[in-house]
Order: structure tokens, then C-alpha cells, then sequence
């Protein structure tokens, strides 16, 4: 339960039966009832313990929605309760905890949508209904890979220069070398999405990760909370994944690379 979760849990309160499960403070209870819906917003090393929970907690008519950060998530979930259980989606917000308090930029944005059907099911639709009565700004679309593309190329570009410079995201905007670097970063997921065959140009991958510093600028992103706070950073996921899912479509990602390397080496050993 980190800060997405919180805000997550904020826009479910008093709207529905909500089970917390952390892996250390609140772990799953052997009598837990199935749910109609997990959200799964953990760091994506936890990404391998959230599928196997979801394995027992979720209903066999139920979702799985993934709002987590890189790539690589979607396939370990569908591993393990299957594609058609399982919904992509990401989040739109600036959000942090501070001594056990929620700091957000306000209730957020969600897009989301089922990959392996046109329509999503019952449950889906019941949890997005929920978080628009919490006051998050929420969009079932058909394609969710166009809309996880697009976060990937905000998070390539935002995050790791950030967590090098030590940076707020409106730093990083008034920084016009270091938001060259993003753009570029940007540029190079944009690349390798349309290799994927999701239409993304570099201009809408620039507009993205700068529409979103604009709306955030206080905000510190997650990368560099967790540079400051001493822990294994997503930059593999994120801008490693970029890197290799270019290599595997024959497109050149080195400046992704190189942010996974020098972000890498702030992990703690």
C-alpha cells in the first residue's frame, strides 16, 4: 500500500468492501472472501507476489487491473489468472507519504480497458463506476496499449533524469538541457511503441511527459523517491524494458540504456 494504493483506497472509501493486502503489514488472511476486483499498483518487483495473491483472492468472474508503472506486468498476471481476467490501465497523478500521510495532486486520472476482450465485463465496469463516484477522472478505452505506451513515455522521460538531478518535475521543465534529454528519451519510446504497432509519434510523446511535469511540477516522481529513500528504483521496467523491447524490433533505444545504467547504480547494494 504506497501512495498509488492510497489514492486508490481514498477514491474506493465508503464505495465499496475494500480489502487492504500488503505484503507486510496487511498480508493475505487464509479466510479472505473473493474479491470482484484487485488493483494491483505495486512496485513491479512485487509484481510475481501480486499474481499469485490475486490467484486466491480474486473471483473466477472477477478482474485483475494492473495500473503499475514499465512493462512486463500484464504478462505475469495473465500467467497466472489468465488474459481474460485481467485489465490494463494506468494512473495519472503525483502522490507521495509523508510519516503515514497521502500527499496527492488531487484524485487522478485512470485509463483502462481489458486486453483479450472488445468489451469490458461486469466487474470492470463496476470498479470504474466506483472510482468516478470518488472523484478520479476515469476512461474504459479499447486499445489500453496506446495508453500504457504513452505513460512509458512520460515515465522513460520523466523519472530517471529527475532521480539523476534530484529534481521536481517543474525543475526538470525549466532545466531546458535536461528536458532536451527527456524529450529524446521520449522520442525513443515513441520509436519502439509504433515498432510495436501502437501509433505513437514523437511529438505526442514530448507533448505527454511535458503536459503531465505541468501538472505535477511539485511533485517528486516515484523514481527519485525512491533514489532518496534508499530503494531498487522501476527503471529496469521502464526504461530497460524500452531498450529491450527495442533491440527485439530492431530499434535503437541507447539513451534509455544509458538511464538504466546510471539509474541502476544509485540502487543500494
Amino acid at each position: 500500500m504506497g501512495a498509488i494504493g492510497h489514492v486508490v483506497e481514498k477514491a474506493l472509501d465508503g464505495r465499496a468492501e475494500i480489502v487492504p493486502i500488503d505484503r507486510t503489514t496487511s498480508p493475505l488472511r487464509s479466510e479472505e472472501k473473493p474479491v470482484d476486483a484487485a488493483v494491483v499498483c505495486v512496485k513491479t518487483p512485487g509484481t510475481p507476489w501480486a499474481a499469485e495473491v490475486a490467484q486466491h483472492v480474486v473471483s473466477r468472474d472477477g478482474v485483475v487491473l494492473t495500473i503499475q508503472n514499465g512493462l512486463g506486468n500484464y504478462e505475469i498476471l495473465a500467467a497466472a489468472v489468465g488474459e481474460a481476467r485481467v485489465a490494463v490501465g494506468v494512473i495519472y497523478v503525483g502522490a507521495r507519504l509523508e510519516e503515514g500521510k497521502l500527499w496527492a495532486t488531487g484524485p487522478g486520472k485512470v485509463e483502462l480497458g481489458l486486453v483479450a476482450r472488445a468489451e469490458p465485463r461486469r466487474a470492470l465496469k463496476a470498479l470504474a463506476a466506483r472510482l468516478v463516484d470518488g472523484g478520479m477522472t476515469v476512461s474504459v478505452v479499447q486499445n489500453p496499449w496506446t495508453s500504457v505506451w504513452r505513460k512509458v513515455a512520460v515515465n522513460a522521460a520523466m523519472n530517471p533524469v529527475t532521480a539523476l538531478l534530484g529534481y521536481t518535475n517543474e525543475e526538470l521543465l525549466l532545466d531546458v538541457a535536461a528536458s532536451r534529454v527527456a524529450d529524446l528519451l521520449s522520442a525513443e519510446v515513441a520509436r519502439v511503441a509504433t515498432a510495436t504497432g501502437v501509433a505513437l509519434s514523437e511529438d505526442e510523446a514530448q507533448r505527454a511527459w511535458r503536459d503531465i511535469a505541468v501538472l505535477t511540477g511539485a511533485n517528486r516522481s516515484s523514481m527519485l523517491q525512491d533514489v532518496q529513500g534508499g530503494r531498487v528504483t522501476e527503471v529496469d521496467a521502464i526504461n530497460g524494458a524500452v531498450h529491450r523491447e527495442g533491440e527485439r524490433r530492431g530499434i535503437a533505444a541507447p539513451l534509455n540504456q544509458a538511464m538504466t545504467v546510471l539509474v541502476g547504480a544509485l540502487a543500494p547494494a
